[in-house]
C-alpha cells in the first residue's frame, strides 16, 4: 500500500518548477533541487532551503520526484532514475507511457502559465492528475489537493485537448498582444492607451461567452475598413490580420 507523498524532489528549475516547489514547501518537504541550469537550481534550493543535487542518480529516499522540465526532455530524465522511485512529470501534452517499467508513474499538470516573477494564486489553479495506476493516481490527486481547490483526473487525450485549449488562450493571444506592441511601437503610439482596452477584453470574455464578446470590423463584415488596414502592414502581422479576419467573418456567417 502507498504511503501519503509528503517529500518530494523536483527536476527542474524553470518557472513551472519554481512556482510548484514554492507552493509545495508550505506543505511537505522538498527534499532536493536537480537542474542542469545550476546557476537556477542553486537558487531555489538557497530560497528553500534544500539540498542542490547534481545527479540523477544522487536522488535521495522520497515519496515522489517530480520532473518539471521541457516535454522533450521527460522520457530522457526518466529513464535515467531508478526503477524503484515514484516519479510524475508536469505536462499537458506528453502521453502517459504505459510501456513503462516503473509501476507508479503520472502526470500532475497544472493548467496555468507561470512566470518567476509573477505571483499566482495556486489554489484556484487546476490541476489535473493521470497514473499508470488506481492508488498512485488517488495519491497525487491528494498531493495537488493540498495546494489547489480545483483538481481533477485527465486522460492523455483529454489533457491534450485542454492543452491546445490553453494555447489558443494564452501562448496565441500573448503572440498578438507582442503583435500589436510592436506595431504601436514602430508607429510611436502610447502602449498605456491601450491596456484598458486590454483589461475591458478579457473582462468581458470571463463575463459572457468569446461568441457573444466578438465585435470589430471583421464581424460586422466591414470590409472596406479591413482592405484598409492590410495595406498597411505587411509580412506575418498582415497574414495573421487576413486570416483571422476571414476565421471571424465564417464563424458569424455560419452562425445565422
Amino acid at each position: 500500500m502507498l504511503k501519503k507523498i509528503e517529500n518530494v524532489v523536483i527536476i527542474g528549475a524553470g518557472n513551472v518548477a519554481s512556482h510548484l516547489a514554492i507552493f509545495l514547501s508550505k506543505k511537505i518537504e522538498i527534499k532536493g533541487i536537480i537542474s542542469k541550469n545550476k546557476t537556477s537550481a542553486l537558487q531555489l534550493s538557497t530560497k528553500l532551503n534544500c539540498p542542490f543535487i547534481d545527479d540523477l542518480s544522487s536522488i535521495p529516499s522520497c515519496d515522489l520526484v517530480l520532473i518539471c522540465t521541457n516535454d522533450d526532455a521527460i522520457e530522457q530524465i526518466e529513464s535515467q532514475i531508478s526503477i524503484n522511485f515514484n516519479v510524475a512529470y508536469t505536462s499537458g501534452s506528453v502521453d502517459l507511457n504505459s510501456k513503462t517499467q516503473r509501476k507508479n508513474y503520472g502526470v500532475f499538470y497544472p493548467l496555468q502559465s507561470f512566470s518567476k516573477d509573477k505571483a499566482i494564486d495556486i489554489s484556484k489553479v487546476p490541476i489535473f492528475i493521470e497514473a499508470k495506476n488506481e492508488e498512485f493516481g488517488q495519491k497525487l490527486f491528494e498531493l495537488a489537493n493540498i495546494i489547489s481547490e480545483n483538481v481533477a483526473f485527465a486522460s492523455s487525450i483529454e489533457r491534450k485537448k485542454i492543452h491546445i485549449t490553453a494555447i489558443f488562450i494564452n501562448n496565441f493571444s500573448n503572440h498578438l498582444a507582442y503583435i500589436a506592441n510592436k506595431f504601436a511601437e514602430e508607429n510611436e503610439l502610447n502602449w498605456e492607451y491601450f491596456k484598458p482596452l486590454i483589461k475591458e477584453t478579457t473582462d468581458k470574455i470571463l463575463l459572457t461567452s468569446p461568441f457573444e464578446a466578438q465585435t470589430g470590423p471583421a464581424h460586422r463584415k466591414d470590409y472596406t475598413t479591413i482592405e484598409q488596414h492590410l495595406s498597411m502592414l505587411n509580412g506575418f502581422s498582415k497574414e495573421i490580420y487576413n486570416l483571422l479576419s476571414n476565421s471571424i467573418i465564417n464563424t458569424y456567417t455560419s452562425k445565422k
